[in-house]
């Protein structure tokens, strides 16, 4: 798998520093990127629960495939604008910890944002069950 966006051993150390921290902070920080993180996904499941939905619709019918269409795509914007907030949340995180950006694009350019979601999507899949810290 290709990585372009994701900086792999930023994300091991920040994760590692998290989880290992005595720092009072530290569950809060926990907390909060594991909510990043899910956030990707959701974006991730967000295209793919959508456009399987409209794989199995009938554009034939009128209002009924337009309001679908339409969910989809604020379902879609909405998980997108939140996984944009996060990767640059994400990167001050790492920051804060004294470590490079995890994600290593343009937080303004939206594909690059999208591209970074689904490959933490695959690294989490290929990379299963092993612990980041």
């Amino acid at each position: 798998m290709e990585v372009q966006y994701m900086d792999e051993t930023a994300l091991k150390a920040l994760v590692h520093r998290i989880t290992t921290s005595s720092d009072p902070d530290s569950r809060e920080n926990k907390e909060d990127l594991e909510n990043i993180l899910c956030s990707f996904h959701a974006y991730v499941d967000a295209v793919v629960c959508g456009e399987t939905d409209l794989l199995f619709s009938d554009p034939t019918d009128g209002q009924t495939y337009r309001d679908q269409v339409m969910k989809y795509d604020q379902n879609r914007h909405s998980c997108h604008e939140t996984a944009i907030i996060n990767v640059r949340v994400l990167n001050r995180l790492a920051a804060r910890h004294g470590i490079p950006p995890v994600f290593t694009g343009d937080d303004t350019q939206r594909h690059q944002v999208a591209a970074f979601c689904l490959e933490l999507d695959q690294y989490f899949f290929v990379n299963r069950r092993m612990k980041l810290s």
